[in-house]
């Protein structure tokens, strides 16, 4: 495996893009209707776990078409997004 193939910013972009999206499907749930509010709260108030559920497949495919730098940076990513919703959430719990 080559591993000079795919690059770092392009899979920060991916996933950062998709945590874009997330957030525009979060405000279409806070618009829609009042009874989405759950579900609103658990796709903007814990982004950090639920992009779980499309960096693990995109973090594989990446990988099986031989793109580890890509794969990386997606990752990269992902954690930044989840430590910086961590700090969030304490810094909120804890005025609370």
């Amino acid at each position: 495996m080559n591993q000079d193939q795919g690059r770092i910013a392009a899979g920060m972009a991916i996933c950062w893009l998709l945590n874009v999206a997330e957030f525009g499907v979060g405000w279409l749930l806070l618009v829609a209707d009042v009874r989405m509010l759950p579900a609103y709260y658990v796709l903007i108030g814990a982004i950090g776990l639920v992009q779980v559920g499309y960096v693990v497949p995109l973090w594989h495919l990446l990988h099986r078409r031989e793109k580890p730098r890509t794969a990386r940076g997606l990752l990269i990513a992902a954690t930044i997004t989840a430590l910086f919703n961590a700090v969030i959430a304490l810094t909120i719990f804890k005025k609370l």
